[in-house]
Formats: structure tokens, C-alpha cells, sequence
């Protein structure tokens, strides 16, 4: 028995050391359930990048017919697009303060999206008054976590692959 509790505890602790120290569970969950309250009457949670592609690159957009990038796609352009991921605490700080910025004063010369992705999409009305800052840092937590890293939700995919 001793045996059987020894071994979960090691796996439990290899599995949790996957998981960046900056990674905060329960500021994860506040952060999705601030998206999926704030958010998601425009933007998807998550989906899978081969189908986006093929939506934005070959469909047009017709075959989602999306209203704004999801999630995922934020979320990835967030780590690529803002700061410097050597540090990541510091890098967490940046994508905070360019959400704040984007949600409060949203203009197309600051998107992260990629051009293939944005073109079909308007310019975002501003959030100010609709989200409060405590809000955003949430949602930048939850977004932040949302793509790229192993273990924290089931929308992960592999970034080295992009």
C-alpha cells in the first residue's frame, strides 16, 4: 500500500513539475469563466489550428463564419507578439498591460492576429466600462495559459509545430 501511495506521489510531482511555477489554477479557472462570461458572445474558446487555417486560407471564413480569433489564436499571438518570453512573470505583466490597452482602446494598428486572420474581422468595440481591469488580468491568465503548455487544459497543442 505504502508502495502504491509512494508511486503517486512521484508521478503526481513529475506531472506537477511540468507546469510553470507561474501557473496559477484557480486565477486560470477565474480567468475562463471571465472569458466565457465577457467574452465568448464573439470569440471561441479554442479550435484546432488545421481547421482555422483551412477556414481563413482556403474557406474565407465560411466555413465557421467566426466573429473574432479565438482564444487559442490570441493566445499564441499574445506569447509571440508582446514582450519577451525570457521571463516569464515579467512576459505575463506585458500581455496584461496590452489587454488593457486593446480591450479599452481597440484600433487595427495594434492587432496581434495575422493579417490571413484579422481581414475578416471588424475592429473590436471597446470594453471600458464592460470589463474591469481585475477582469482583464484574469482573462490574460486564462489566455495565456490557453495554448502551450502541457497539462494545463485540453486545448493544448505543441508550438513547435507552428
Amino acid at each position: 500500500m505504502k508502495t502504491i501511495i509512494a508511486m503517486f506521489v512521484f508521478l503526481g510531482s513529475v506531472f506537477a513539475s511540468e507546469l510553470p511555477e507561474e501557473f496559477d489554477r484557480l486565477l486560470y479557472d477565474k480567468g475562463e469563466k471571465v472569458f466565457e462570461n465577457k467574452c465568448m458572445e464573439c470569440h471561441q474558446k479554442s479550435m484546432p489550428i488545421p481547421l482555422l487555417m483551412k477556414n481563413f486560407i482556403e474557406e474565407n471564413n465560411k466555413l465557421l463564419n467566426l466573429k473574432a480569433p479565438t482564444g487559442n489564436e490570441i493566445s499564441f499571438r499574445l506569447k509571440q507578439q508582446i514582450g519577451s518570453r525570457d521571463d516569464m512573470e515579467f512576459h505575463l505583466h506585458q500581455t496584461e498591460d496590452f489587454l488593457k490597452d486593446y480591450l479599452y482602446n481597440p484600433d487595427l494598428s495594434k492587432t496581434i492576429c495575422l493579417e490571413g486572420v484579422i481581414r475578416h474581422f471588424e475592429v473590436m468595440p471597446s470594453m471600458k466600462g464592460k470589463i474591469s481591469e481585475e477582469e482583464i488580468s484574469k482573462v490574460n491568465h486564462f489566455l495565456y495559459f490557453l495554448e502551450g503548455f502541457n497539462g494545463v487544459n485540453k486545448f493544448y497543442h505543441d508550438e513547435t509545430k507552428f
